[in-house]
């Protein structure tokens, strides 16, 4: 069954994003994997790798797996709690650890077919915990699912609208399709937001209306719409499209060079992290298959 994993270090943050990915997954159908890497000690998750005895191995994994499976009763309760309706989909929620390189760790984790969704937290005000150091790259560059970065104390509710930066690439054709599964149980709207960085505006016309009549005919989702962004620097659009328009997550795909690559190869993708009061969904390109929710 289609899987959302969580990476927890069993911060407060990590629990905020934990909660939402439970949120998100009932209503996509799916289940909640809790993951943690147990390699490391558990006040710096992600910090120095260090060498540990099989007993140390040992102990750490049991501690791991016990604040693992304390945090998914917390869940659950709560899930039980604040269910109103009893024939409303609960995800079912279980625990992994392995340990080994964070490279490592997420290919073991990747190895299960049936992630769809890798989920992350960071701190509202500033980087830390997983965000430490290049670990958020890291993460990005070696999962081959969308990442969604949950912002600290983000409380899952229904989506109104998503909101996707594009640079209308043929492939985000994949993306937008992806999107619109992960919409239509909400009814919401999919917002393509063209952050214009031409010269031309003849060019980018032809561009944007060709790309648009591809969604047109390939997509069957009605609540697909255009608006432009005429910025040429990517992260002055990002915030204005932030601060000036309503939507529940900010979407984008995480390319290697080109336009998009000044921001992931940079410190944006960190400073809109630790700005944004919303999820911030990465999707990998280039990607064999991308989930259709």
């Amino acid at each position: 069954m289609k899987t959302i994993a969580v990476l927890t270090d069993f911060s407060t943050r990590a629990e905020s994003a934990a909660r939402y990915a439970l949120g998100l997954a009932s209503h996509l159908q799916a289940n909640v994997l809790l993951y943690n890497s147990f390699l490391l000690p558990s006040s710096e998750p992600l910090g120095l790798q260090v060498a540990w005895s099989m007993e140390s191995y040992d102990e750490i994994q049991g501690d791991t797996e016990k604040e693992l499976h304390a945090l998914a009763e917390k869940l659950r309760s709560e899930l039980t709690i604040n269910s109103i309706d009893s024939s409303s989909f609960k995800p079912t929620i279980y625990c992994k650890c392995d340990h080994g390189t964070l490279s490592h760790s997420l290919e073991l984790l990747l190895s299960d077919g049936e992630i769809i969704l890798v989920v992350m937290g960071t701190h509202k005000k500033g980087i830390s915990g997983f965000m430490m150091s290049n670990h958020l790259h890291e993460v990005i560059d070696n999962v081959a699912r969308p990442v969604l970065i949950v912002p600290e104390n983000a409380v899952f509710k229904s989506i109104s609208k998503i909101a996707f930066a594009t640079d209308m690439k043929g492939t985000d054709l994949e993306v937008v399709n992806s999107l619109a599964g992960l919409a239509r149980p909400f009814n919401a709207e999919v917002m393509l937001a063209h952050i214009s960085a031409k010269a031309s505006e003849e060019e980018c016309a032809k561009m944007v209306t060709h790309f648009l009549e591809e969604v047109a005919n390939v997509i069957n989702y009605q609540k697909i719409y255009y608006r432009s962004v005429k910025e040429n620097q990517v992260q002055v659009g990002l915030n204005w499209l932030a601060e000036n328009v309503a939507f529940e997550m900010l979407v984008m795909v995480h390319r290697h060079k080109g336009f998009w690559g000044q921001f992931f190869n940079g410190s944006y993708t960190q400073k809109m992290a630790a700005q944004l009061n919303i999820p911030l969904m990465v999707y990998p390109c280039p990607a064999n298959s991308l989930p259709v929710f």
